[in-house]
């Protein structure tokens, strides 16, 4: 009744809403649904079936289905079918209502049925009106759909369509609407129909629509009750998206549409519990009948969906499911598809198996088949042994039930791998319910008839081996072994039964026994049982049984049962055990020798036990040998129990191990030095020896991998791969040492400093003393010292190499120092002592003599110097062992002397001098070798003299360098030093050759001392030979031992030789008429006693005995050699060239020497005063050496045959008449001597040399007679061609001139002076000949190259005036001698004073008047006047005299009007000054007031500019875009002189070649003034510059740079227009022919446009060729001349391109002014297009006409309209699109740059307008007028005012049209970049997108 008022109170017009109540929700966690108050109400109480028609009429989708489409037959709607009734959804709910309100049931049920069909037949997009109104029903009615009719009929929603074919899901509104509807009617109810199952199972076993969908768990959650199936828990299940629930449409409701985030959070209210407890079987018989169908149909495991799996999870509650699934589970488990499904199963199987009840049997067999599994992953057995402990720790009665069978699989012949795995892991779960199972498994098979002891032995060790981490894992099945068993066993068996059980029990106590007997474990351990001992001796009673010594025999037996294969024990737990055992023991004190070790074979049983073993059911290829490889950290530990026991047995073991092991000996230096040993080296075999390592593993791991899975291939096994790689290395363990882990090595230093291991091992002095010698002498050793400062060591226990190297590397200077304490002082001391105590036995001086000498024949210096101090400090008596300075080099003479103090030198003797001797082919330092020398010829024995001589000729022979140091050289100065070594050296040879020649021809000593032993000579001496003397004397020698006896000679007599006796006999002995004769030789060469380089060595030494048998038999050749030898003495030189004059004239003429370099050769020789070569020279016809040609430098010249040998034969002496005819023919032209010119003048000279030493002779006569004539003729004015040809030809006249001038004939120099006299201006060497042979006649002394004429006498302090003086006198011959002599003589400030004023004197012309002489008519202006070339020289003096000075003549270099040389003076101030200096220059030049020559000063500044000094170092290739350096760095001021310059050049030129050179001269100097321009203000103040100094270099300039514009217009110092406006045709003209920067720009935009992708049609095309057009009327607009200069390419672009590219080409013309158009450059390229283009192209006709048409203007109300801006919004919005309508007709031009202008200035500030479509207009206008506008600065200031606004749309909106704004505002790009920048930092704006399409549309044009 409520009802029916509430609707009659407010009927009004029939809505199509249906009214619900307002508290109305769907099924979901949210809603969302918006019912409309304001729609009509409808009276829901009468039906209303016109809706029906009239939505029928209208062809809704809401209509029912044809009769003949219903339900197949047998369906449950067929039933219903003819009682549903089509029904609109939305008269639902009011017919529903009404049929309620009437009790018409069956109209009820027709409704409810037709409108399920309904919804049925738009399953894929239901109606929400009939979902919502579904739903309204189901909350106000749930009890209609429990109605079995309607029940059946929503269940025909759920069930699977056989014709439908859906590719997916699709919507699942539907059954989450027929899902809850369902549970809604069914919520109450206990009993549910078997249809549910039905349709669960059809649903699970193919898409599951529904059975996963998370909005349906209400009805499916309550389905699943009727399989009784155990949830496992989540853990077990593994994770996976697509095997979760569904989120119906990807988010939240399904109805509502709520996030995903409310799909996640939704809790649906709904009751879960047991639906079908009646009905167990007819349930457990539909899912079997299903599942079999199933199985049936796809029999293959991988035809399984994991839907299938799924539902065998949710059905796993049926024993039969389970079993049918454990059976197939392996094959899912391992497939690629189903893994994650499968685990789930397996989860599920094994929470619902039980232990009792009726399906107890069917479950054993359950487990029994997963006992069986082979699972082959990690991740798989993992997720079974985690299955298996939950099921287990459920249900602890199926413990007993899984370890039987996992045994029993274990003992089968297929057993699973992972057996052993699952014991484990149940011990872990259940642990004292697992090993009783155990225990019972083997007691019941123990039991048996069959003997299983064996089998259980192996079980038992796998166990052992399983357990290995925890040694007492196994003792809860020994415990429940030693239990009872449940029955007795037969009397047969009893006895093997119990040996058995016994044999396991030991085998599982084993380990802990060990452990137990030994005292590893604690003490409570021992003592909980009874509480024995008690509480206060526990303690004591636990240190007495484990701090005890370990055996020997103890170690060994433990090692032994490790490696037995009968002991079940690992070697890994034995090996632990014995770490253990070794470590306590090395606790104990060493002196109660805790662990004793005398057997070397414990290492390698050690590393037994750490050997790697391949498994034993591992089959390895044939022929394959597994290598030995040990566990890693098994190994390195193994290496460190050695090292414990080679601690605690130095003596015994630790010297034989360190012998074997190099890797042990390694260890034990780590643990005595604390550092790392020397022998841990890596290099190329370390990298080896790794390499092959890591090759073995990979290879075996390969095997291993190949055999574990037969007939797979296994995956390659890598680096990356390896499981073995890390944990295995090679068993060499008696190989190279090799570097532990880091862990290792930090675990060794630990346990050194905890159980002192490297103070045992110093015990064992032969350790030590290894470890000295292998550290060598170059090492420090800093432990050393440590070890010996220790208070507890005693010195006597250390060898006393230590203690030597302790004082020698300065212990006892360190100890003394200000750093140490008096306790180290006296710990020194006492060293010291003890070492000194150790010198008086034989043994121990033996000891400290061997240790010291050895090293003084070290090669290491600061070695032999440790070595001398250490001497001096053992053998020094003083009892101060701190006096000795450490950083002072001790002379042996201060412990030398002291050797043969010793007590026990005579048995040290020979040692010592084998030392001594060997330290002498060693030593460097001179003083050293003189005392070595010294003791060894004092205390050399006769039997050791031979060894001793063999040593000291080995020096004197290979070590020249340093003996030349220390014997005394020739005349050098008596140093005594080097006579006493020489006496010495003397003494040793004197002695040694008397000794050998009273022996005769006996055979000499044998060799003293062993030829191996260390630090001694291994030289033999080389080979003998026998000598005879004249007295009949004979000696066998070393050929070596004769040579250092001659080579001892050439030092000469020492002056401690008494008398020089010995020097004398040996001379005698060696050299002169009793020199030996060679007999017997072992050597087949001649000469073997007299080599050449000891002949030389004897010709040097100039004495005369031996000069002479150096000389004595040596043939031409030699001879020629030894002359041209280095260092040769006069005297030497002398006897040589005596020799050569001696020899014969065919072995001469032989020698093929270069003549030139031999005659340079004997001039050089007799300017130092040697004598002889004379006859020599005659032979070889020697001349003054010339350069040969090139190509013939290297050619042999053939010798010419010798007609005769006698020395004494002269060559035929020419005639007079000859020598006249060959000057004639050589100077004079004529052709009267027909012999060879070359042969000629050699022989002329040679005569003429000849008869100097007789005063004259006829080939004197003849050149005297011809020069004579020649200077007559000259003299006369006639024969100048015999002059000329003299001086043509100096190769010929310079040698006869100087033969002359060594002849000396009377009026020699009266000749000289004549031909002088005619070639006073010429240079070369006849002329120098000349000046010679004049000076010579003169006396003067001033030497070869004086000249005729005296010098001017200066004072020696010559005032300036008096040297400009002597400069202007000279002359051009004599101009250079005195320049030089002036600058020898003078002050050098005072001369450079002088050159400076004589250049400025050059410059202003004043030595260019002509000066009359009487006599002649006038003579040549001065030599330094500027026609001469006396400025040059002037120029060369200055630049040495003085660099900095130059820049003083800026007056000379920079006025106008400069000298020719002016540029050279610059060029030289440039080069040669600092750049202080040139920069105080350059400043001077450009101050204001300066007046140079504008010319100069620029070229001085590019000269400053483009320096090769600037680019010294840096990059020749600079890239493409480098901007050159501003080297110069001018102020604005200095840069307007520098400008002003320009201009003033230019005005010059321009006077003088018109205005195309002003333009040429402009364009030189433009890239002077830009480098200097860098900056922006800088290029402000060149504008303002070239402003005021010329137009055309304004011009030329903003067309190199169009910025200048800009610049000059942001000036507030800018020019006026006036100023700024380019006038003159002339200056157009000009400007026309020089290049613009834009030129660039223009040509490439104008090409990419005419070429821009003729075949490419779309939007993109256009825009991009809009950009390149607006970008090209940019440039034309904004910089002057640009249109024009690129309309040519224009032209020829439009002549060439195809016709639709026509119109952007023109369109960009078109912003060309008409001045430009029509001026006369361009009216015949615009004529030419026209006639081409004026029919198809009407935007010309306005060119053509000049005038503007009436449309050239924008629209004049529009644009006043938009300047006064007071219209509303929408009225200037349609303004703003008339003027873009009409520039868009106007192509682009808008009608002018005014017009453009003036449309820009109105539109740019509605840029920022808050109305969008007019801000959106504003913005659209400018992107297309912005390239026509000259000035941007509005456009700028809008778009920057849009950025900035508060208002986040304008800013929007200005960034998306921003990338088509930049292109017409590309001068600012970098300002609004950097501004939309800042905009994207301060706000969030998207300004990314728009940030990357702006330097887009920039870099468009950036190859321009």
């Amino acid at each position: 009744m409520e009802r029916g008022k509430l609707s009659s109170a407010g009927r009004g017009g029939k809505s199509k809403a249906p009214q619900h109540p307002q508290d109305i929700f769907a099924l979901g966690s949210k809603s969302t649904v918006v019912v409309s108050r304001d729609s009509e109400k409808r009276n829901i109480h009468k039906p209303s079936t016109s809706g029906v028609a009239e939505r029928k009429r209208e062809g809704s989708g809401f209509g029912s289905q044809p009769p003949n489409k219903r339900s197949r037959i047998g369906s449950p709607a067929e039933a219903v079918a003819p009682t549903s009734l089509e029904i609109d959804p939305v008269d639902l709910v009011p017919n529903v209502l009404q049929a309620l309100d009437t009790h018409n049931s069956d109209k009820l049920l027709g409704l409810l049925t037709g409108s399920i069909r309904l919804l049925k037949s738009q399953r894929s997009k239901p109606d929400l009106i009939l979902c919502m109104s579904m739903l309204y029903l189901t909350k106000i009615r749930p009890n209609m759909f429990a109605h079995e009719v309607v029940t059946q009929t929503l269940c025909t929603l759920l069930k699977r369509e056989q014709g439908a074919a859906f590719k997916s899901k699709g919507n699942p509104l539907v059954f989450v609407l027929a899902c809850n509807m369902l549970y809604a009617g069914h919520k109450d109810s206990n009993n549910w129909p078997d249809t549910f199952i039905k349709v669960y199972l059809d649903d699970a076993l193919n898409e599951r629509w529904w059975v996963d969908c998370s909005w349906c768990k209400c009805l499916v959650d309550n389905i699943v009750t009727a399989f009784s199936t155990k949830q496992p828990p989540p853990h077990l299940i593994p994770s996976d998206n697509t095997l979760g629930t569904m989120s119906p449409s990807g988010s939240g409701s399904p109805l509502m549409g709520s996030t995903e985030e409310d799909a996640d959070n939704a809790e649906l209210d709904y009751s879960v519990f047991p639906r079908y407890s009646s009905s167990y079987e007819t349930v457990e018989a539909l899912v079997l009948e299903a599942i079999k169908e199933q199985i049936q149909r796809r029999a293959a495991p991988d035809a399984m969906g994991k839907g299938f799996l799924k539902l065998l999870s949710a059905t796993c509650g049926f024993p039969e499911i389970r079993m049918i699934a454990a059976s197939r589970l392996e094959g899912w488990l391992h497939s690629g598809k189903t893994w994650r499904a499968a685990q789930e199963l397996l989860a599920y199987v094994c929470a619902n198996a039980c232990a009792a009840g009726p399906s107890a049997p069917r479950d054993h067999e359950v487990l029994a088949q997963l006992a069986r599994m082979r699972l082959k992953t990690k991740p798989l057995q993992n997720a079974y042994q985690a299955c298996l402990r939950e099921m287990v720790s459920e249900s602890p009665a199926l413990l007993r039930s899984v370890v039987t069978h996992t045994i029993y699989n274990e003992l089968s012949n297929v057993r699973s791998p992972n057996n052993m795995a699952v014991l484990a892991a149940l011990i872990h779960a259940q642990p004292q319910l697992v090993p009783a199972a155990m225990a019972d498994t083997y007691q019941e098979l123990l039991l048996r008839t069959e003997d299983y002891l064996r089998p259980l032995r192996a079980l038992t060790r796998e166990c052992i081996r399983a357990a290995r981490s925890d040694a007492q894992a196994l003792l809860p099945l020994a415990r429940a072994l030693a239990q009872p068993p449940p029955h007795d066993p037969p009397q047969e068996i009893r006895e093997r039964a119990f040996l058995a059980i016994a044999d396991l029990f030991c085998c599982c106590c084993l380990v802990t026994a060990a452990q137990r007997i030994m005292f590893v474990e604690g003490a409570e351990v021992y003592s909980k049982a009874d509480n024995w001992p008690a509480e206060s001796e526990r303690a004591l009673t636990y240190r007495l049984c484990c701090e005890a010594p370990l055996s020997q025999n103890t170690l060994l037996r433990l090692i032994f049962i490790g490696l037995s294969k009968d002991i079940p024990v690992s070697p890994a737990e034995v090996f632990e055990l014995i770490e253990q055992l070794v470590r306590r023991a090395c606790a104990l004190p060493p002196e109660d020798s805790p662990l004793q070790v005398d057997k070397l074979e414990i290492a390698d049983y050690i590393f037994q036990l750490c050997q790697f073993h391949p498994p034993d059911n591992i089959t390895l290829p044939a022929g394959y040998t597994a290598p030995s490889l040990a566990i890693t950290s098994l190994y390195w530990r193994g290496w460190l129990v050695l090292t414990m026991l080679a601690a605690h047995n130095p003596h015994q073991f630790a010297e034989r191990a360190a012998a074997a092991y190099p890797t042990l000996r390694a260890l034990i230096e780590c643990c005595i030095t604390g550092k790392p040993s020397i022998e841990w080296v890596s290099g190329a075999a370390e990298a080896e020896r790794a390499e092959a390592e890591r090759a073995a593993i990979l290879q075996l791991e390969t095997h291993l991998a190949a055999a574990s899975a037969p007939g797979k291939t296994p995956p390659p096994i890598t680096d990356h791969s390896s499981r073995l790689l890390a944990q295995l290395t090679l068993l060499e363990p008696g190989g190279a040492a090799r570097r532990p882990p880091a862990g290792v090595a930090e675990a060794l230093q630990t346990l050194s400093s905890q159980l002192r291991l490297g103070r045992l091992l110093c015990r064992q002095p032969a350790l030590l003393l290894q470890l000295v010698e292998r550290h060598g002498t170059r090492r420090a050793m800093p432990w050393l010292h440590q070890l010996l400062k220790h208070d507890r060591l005693e010195l006597s226990v250390l060898p006393v190499q230590c203690l030597c190297e302790f004082l020698s590397a300065g212990g006892a200077g360190g100890a003394g120092g200000a750093g140490g304490a008096a306790g180290e002082a006296s710990k020194a001391g006492e060293l010291c002592a003890h070492v000194r105590r150790t010198l008086q036995t034989e043994e121990g001086a033996r000891a400290v003599l061997h240790y010291y000498m050895h090293r003084l024949a070290h090669a290491h210096a600061p070695t032999r110097a440790s070595a001398t101090r250490g001497l001096k400090l053992v053998l020094s008596t003083s009892d101060d062992a701190t006096e000795l300075d450490y950083n002072s080099d001790v002379n042996p003479e201060s412990w030398l002397p002291l050797l043969p103090t010793l007590r026990h030198w005579e048995a040290l003797r020979g040692e010592a001098l084998r030392r001594v001797r060997a330290a002498l082919l060693v030593e460097c330092e001179p003083a050293h070798l003189s005392a070595y020398l010294a003791f060894l010829a004092e205390h050399c024995a006769p039997d050791e003299l031979t060894d001793t001589v063999l040593d000291l000729s080995q020096v004197l022979m290979e070590r020249t360098t340093v003996m030349a140091h220390v014997l005394p050289a020739e005349r050098a100065e008596r140093c005594a030093a080097r006579h006493r070594a020489l006496h010495a050296a003397t003494t040793i040879l004197y002695t040694h050759l008397r000794q050998v020649l009273s022996m005769g021809e006996q055979p000499e000593p044998p060799e003293p001392m062993d030829e191996s032993e260390e630090g001694a000579s291994t030289w033999s001496g080389g080979e003998k030979v026998t000598l005879q003397w004249a007295n009949g004397r004979r000696a066998t020698l070393h050929v070596v031992i004769a040579h250092a006896h001659l080579k001892l000679l050439c030092y000469g007599p020492s002056m401690f030789d008494t008398n020089q006796e010995m020097y004398t006999w040996l001379q005698s002995m060696w050299v002169g008429a009793d020199a030996p004769e060679t007999l017997i030789g072992e050597s087949p060469e001649e000469g073997v006693l007299l080599p050449d380089w000891l002949r030389l060595h004897l010709v040097r030494s100039a004495r005369p005995a031996l000069l002479e048998a150096g000389l004595r038999g040596l043939p031409a050749h030699k001879l020629a050699l030894f002359i041209q030898t280095f260092g040769m003495p006069v005297a030497s030189m002398s006897a040589l060239l005596s020799a050569l004059d001696a020899c014969p004239v065919s072995a001469v003429v032989r020698l093929g020497v270069e003549r030139g370099y031999m005659a340079q050769l004997l001039r050089v020789q007799r300017a130092r005063g040697a004598t002889g070569g004379a006859a020599f020279a005659a032979v070889l016809k020697l001349q003054r050496a010339h350069a040969p040609p090139d190509d013939t430098l290297f050619v042999e010249a053939a010798l010419p045959e010798e007609a005769c040998e006698a020395w004494d034969c002269a060559p035929e002496p020419s005639r007079a008449t000859s020598h006249a005819a060959l000057l004639a023919t050589a100077f004079a032209g004529a052709t009267s001597y027909s012999g060879d010119l070359d042969a000629g003048f050699t022989q002329l000279n040679t005569q003429i040399l000849e008869e100097a030493r007789t005063g004259g002779g006829p080939a004197t006569s003849a050149a005297l007679d011809f020069l004579r004539g020649v200077a007559a003729a000259a003299a006369g004015g006639g024969a100048a061609d015999a002059l000329c040809g003299v001086l043509a030809r100096p190769h010929y006249a310079a040698p006869l001139v100087r033969s002359l001038l060594y002849a000396a004939p009377r009026g020699l120099p009266e000749i000289c002076n004549a031909l002088l006299a005619r070639t006073s201006y010429v240079r070369g060497p006849v002329c120098d000949a000349l000046r010679a042979g004049a000076g010579a006649g003169a006396g003067a002394g001033v030497g070869a190259g004086a000249s005729a004429g005296p010098l001017p006498h200066l004072p020696p302090a010559a005032t300036k005036e008096q040297i400009i003086a002597a400069f202007e006198s000279a002359t051009a011959s004599t101009l250079e001698e005195i320049g030089n002599h002036i600058i020898e003589t003078q002050d050098t400030q005072v001369v450079v004073d002088a050159i400076s004023q004589l250049l400025q004197n050059n410059q202003d012309g004043k030595y260019d008047l002509i000066k009359e002489e009487p006599g002649r008519a006038g003579a040549p202006a001065s030599v330094l006047s500027g026609s001469t070339l006396g400025c040059g020289l002037l120029l060369d003096w200055l630049a040495e005299l003085h660099r900095e000075t130059l820049c003083k003549l800026m007056r000379v270099m920079f006025v106008s009007g400069g000298a020719r040389w002016r540029p050279q003076l610059v060029t030289l101030v440039a080069q040669r000054a600092s750049w202080r200096t040139l920069h105080a220059c350059l400043a001077h030049l450009l101050t204001p007031d300066g007046k140079w020559a504008a010319r100069a000063v620029l070229e001085f500044a590019e000269t400053l500019v483009n320096s090769p000094r600037i680019w010294q170092g840096r990059d020749r290739a600079t890239p493409k875009h480098h901007a050159p350096d501003d080297t110069l760095r001018l102020t604005h001021e200095q840069l307007d002189v520098l400008i002003r310059y320009v201009g003033s050049e230019a005005w010059e030129v321009q006077q003088a070649e018109g205005m195309e050179g002003a333009r040429r001269r402009i364009e030189a100097r433009l890239p002077l003034v830009l480098r200097c321009c860098g900056a922006p203000h800088a290029l402000l103040a060149a504008a303002l510059a070239a402003a005021q100094s010329h137009p055309l270099l304004l011009l030329l300039l903003y067309m190199k740079v169009p910025k200048v514009l800009q610049v000059l217009r942001e000036s507030s110092e800018r020019p006026s227009a006036q100023e700024l406006k380019v006038g003159g045709e002339e200056l157009r003209t000009a400007a026309r022919a020089s290049t613009s920067a834009t030129d660039r720009v223009s040509h490439a935009l104008l090409t990419a446009l005419a070429h821009h992708a003729p075949h490419a049609h779309g939007k993109d095309h256009s825009h991009k060729a809009w950009r390149i057009e607006s970008a090209a009327r940019a440039v034309w607009a904004r910089v002057q001349g640009a249109g024009e200069r690129a309309l040519p390419l224009a032209g020829a672009l439009l002549r060439g391109v195809r016709a639709r590219h026509h119109h952007h080409l023109l369109a960009a013309l078109e912003m060309l002014p008409d001045r430009e158009l029509f001026a006369a450059p361009a009216s015949a390229e615009i004529h030419g297009i026209l006639e081409c283009f004026l029919t198809s192209h009407p935007a010309l006709s306005s060119v053509v006409s000049g005038e503007a048409s009436a449309s050239a203007a924008p629209p004049p109300h529009a644009l006043a309209a938009l300047q006064r801006r007071r219209a509303p919004p929408d009225e200037l919005t349609w303004l703003v699109q008339e003027v873009e309508a009409w520039g868009v007709r106007r192509g682009g031009a808008w009608g002018g740059a005014r017009a453009a202008g003036a449309v820009a200035r109105a539109v740019a500030p509605l840029a920022a307008h808050a109305h969008a479509p007019l801000r959106s207009a504003a913005l659209s206008l400018l992107a297309k007028l912005l390239p026509a506008v000259p000035d941007t600065q509005p456009g700028l200031q809008a778009i920057l005012e849009c950025l900035e606004s508060p208002n986040m749309e304008v800013v929007l909106s200005v960034l998306d049209r921003l990338p088509s704004l930049v292109v017409g505002l590309q001068e600012h790009g970098a300002v609004l970049l950097a501004r939309l920048f800042e905009l994207g930092l301060r706000s969030r704006a998207p300004v990314d997108t728009c940030l990357a399409k702006c330097v887009a549309a920039i870099n468009l044009q950036r190859a321009c």
